[in-house]
């Protein structure tokens, strides 16, 4: 059981969508040490990371709402420290886990999160507290794209922001399948980064041969699947390069702006498609079964190195407006990571 009373949190009192105001209206507060309901387990954060979905979140741009104020955070990592009842609930007791926040209570930007137990992900020893942090929402993203590839039927898969966090992991999940993948950057350090990761095929969308190289390639390897975390004009341009049936995935919007560009023409004769993907939805729909394969297959892959995460800055809860400051000037060189008070010693 847990002596304490109360935490620090980081608290949201207000939407905001431009961004830089929604950082600087963060708080760092204390707050009571929530207690867990039957089939729920209190844990004690050791670190959680911020998506982009994070961002979109402190911006009220996600696709829920949470009731203000709350606490930020859809991921993280702790141990297990009191539980409310439930046999699933009793066997986390003292176990280390990475937990997802839920879209009706408080997330992960505090010291202590309630967590439903059959959402927890026990962690094994292999995987260190900062992958245990970021198992849940790149992971399983990339998972999922790879899933929706191999539905489609693509001989090969396009992807936009190929040096984010998630687009990294595309790199070297796509590679380790045998599948080809064009990756799409904006700089020449980051082509050259690419490569020396082992991407083949590298872009840069900069370069004014860009659309007409896009387009051989797509053509010669049969991608006839796109991962587009950019939206705005580079969804139009990702679809306009595809043969003939082919389907760009919406999942991100780095760009934040609405998806155009699309040519009705290409979508009546040519039978394109451009669709969303949301990781959570493809969870849901394999079922209690399918998404416990998933997620066993992610441990798998964070433990063989295929979906780890890079964390380019570290930063404790007292400097959680400078760390998300400097995470957004720099997207990137690596994740944030924000460093709670607990777990990480036991």
């Amino acid at each position: 059981m847990n002596s304490r009373k109360e935490m620090k949190a980081v608290l949201l009192k207000q939407y905001d969508r431009d961004l830089a105001h929604a950082i600087d209206a963060l708080e760092v507060t204390t707050r009571p040490i929530p207690r867990p309901s039957r089939g729920q387990v209190l844990v004690r954060m050791a670190a959680a990371p911020c998506n982009q979905s994070d961002l979109l979140l402190i911006r009220g741009l996600y696709g829920v709402k949470k009731r203000l104020p709350t606490v930020p955070g859809w991921e993280g990592t702790g141990t297990v420290v009191d539980h409310g009842g439930g046999l699933v609930a009793r066997r986390l007791m003292g176990k280390r886990v990475a937990c997802g926040g839920q879209e009706d209570r408080d997330g992960t930007w505090a010291e202590y999160f309630v967590a439903g137990a059959t959402g927890c992900i026990p962690l094994e020893k292999e995987i260190p507290w900062e992958q245990g942090a970021s198992l849940i929402v790149n992971p399983l993203t990339a998972v999922g794209l790879l899933d929706e590839t191999k539905k489609l039927g693509a001989r090969a898969a396009i992807q936009n922001a190929a040096m984010s966090q998630a687009g990294r992991m595309l790199v070297r999940l796509f590679a380790s399948e045998g599948i080809p993948l064009i990756n799409i950057v904006r700089r020449p350090d980051q082509e050259v980064r690419l490569r020396e990761m082992g991407a083949s095929h590298v872009l840069n969308s900069e370069s004014p041969e860009f659309p007409e190289r896009l387009r051989h390639l797509a053509h010669e390897l049969g991608a006839t699947v796109a991962f587009d975390a950019v939206a705005g004009p580079a969804t139009g341009a990702l679809i306009d390069s595809m043969p003939a049936h082919s389907t760009v995935l919406v999942y991100g919007a780095l760009s934040d702006k609405r998806s155009e560009g699309i040519d009705p023409i290409d979508m009546i004769f040519a039978g394109k498609t451009v669709r969303g993907f949301y990781m959570g939805e493809w969870l849901h729909k394999r079922g209690l079964l399918g998404a416990l394969r998933a997620i066993s297959r992610v441990k798998r892959l964070v433990r063989r190195g295929v979906l780890t995460t890079d964390f380019a800055l570290r930063f404790g809860i007292n400097e959680v407006r400078e760390g998300l400051r400097s995470y957004v000037e720099r997207y990137s060189q690596g994740k944030a990571l924000l460093l709670l008070d607990g777990g990480a010693g036991d």
